[in-house]
């Protein structure tokens, strides 16, 4: 099947790059299905946390997406708030106009679901 093929590839790809705050790869033997764990990055107010993101992979993929949260990382380090993205609009107001209780907030978040501190 074409679709194996290519995620193994990718799953090769990924493995190469190892990358400190990404660990990705398939739930046991399903090709299909893999997990993602995301570590916040130092700095931020997601220190710490471990963010596990669920991945299934269609049948005829790569020409029909995988149903995934994406853009996590970038999410806590340069979130986009304007037009066109998706936002909580009291999440986006505070983060723009109190950056202090956006990040305090984030905090807790972090160590109560993500296990941060």
């Amino acid at each position: 099947m074409y679709s194996a093929k290519v995620i193994s590839l990718q799953l090769k790809e990924v493995e190469r790059k190892n990358s400190p705050c990404l660990s990705t790869g398939p739930v046991g033997e399903d090709l299909y299905h893999w997990e993602a764990i995301i570590t916040g990055p130092k700095g931020s107010p997601y220190e710490n946390g471990v963010f596990k993101v669920d991945i299934h992979f269609p049948l005829d993929y790569p020409f029909a997406p995988p149903r995934v949260l994406t853009e996590i990382h970038q999410m806590f380090t340069a979130p986009q708030i304007g037009e066109g993205h998706f936002f909580v609009e009291e999440i986006a107001r505070i983060y723009v106009e109190d950056r202090a209780a956006f990040e305090t907030t984030a905090l807790a978040w972090t160590v109560e679901h993500a296990g941060g501190a």
